[in-house]
């Protein structure tokens, strides 16, 4: 009993010698810890940019989304209709995103129709769609469509259309 008992002083002893190893407890005196460095903290801005936000404000309620009688500004709206090809339907929107790539045709008096490229619209098939223009082949020869409003007079009866559209994307901010 009397070895046994000595052994577990050994043990403890050693055990008792490597937590102290470990904490550092033999540790050289002159070794010091270096210091953390300190952040750096930016000095202001000399000139803060004025607020607008009231303006922007203003400016957004003026125009409302879904008000019936909003357009674009004067300069865009004053570029001249687009001849549509015979037996087309004015190009209303497009739609590009991860769910691929659409174009939406309005149609007198029935439905929009969301067309895939590849598509076809009677006698038109889609090829390429663009974030402002879509390429169609047809009886007519390849053509170029563009997205436009809907004139307020029958000119989509008689193949022309509003203004052209200007391209706008879902989720990104506009050029400044």
């Amino acid at each position: 009993m009397r070895t046994t008992l000595a052994m577990l002083l050994v043990a403890a002893a050693g055990l008792a010698a490597t937590l102290a190893l470990e904490l550092g407890a033999f540790a050289p005196g002159d070794a010091q810890i270096a210091p953390r460095p300190r952040a750096i903290v930016a000095a202001a801005p000399a000139e803060v940019a004025p607020d607008h936000t009231r303006e922007w404000i203003a400016a957004i309620l003026a125009r409302p989304v879904f008000s019936p009688d909003r357009r674009p500004p004067a300069e865009i709206a004053s570029t001249p209709g687009v001849r549509l090809p015979e037996g087309l339907p004015r190009l209303s929107g497009v739609l590009l995103g991860p769910f691929g790539r659409s174009a939406i045709f309005a149609v007198d008096g029935r439905e929009p129709l969301v067309v895939d490229e590849g598509g076809r619209i009677d006698a038109w098939t889609v090829g390429t769609i663009e974030a402002d223009t879509v390429q169609v082949s047809g009886p007519g020869g390849a053509r170029t469509v563009h997205p436009s409003f809907a004139s307020s007079s029958s000119a989509t009866a008689t193949g022309t259309a509003g203004a052209t559209m200007p391209p706008q994307r879902v989720g990104s901010s506009s050029p400044q």
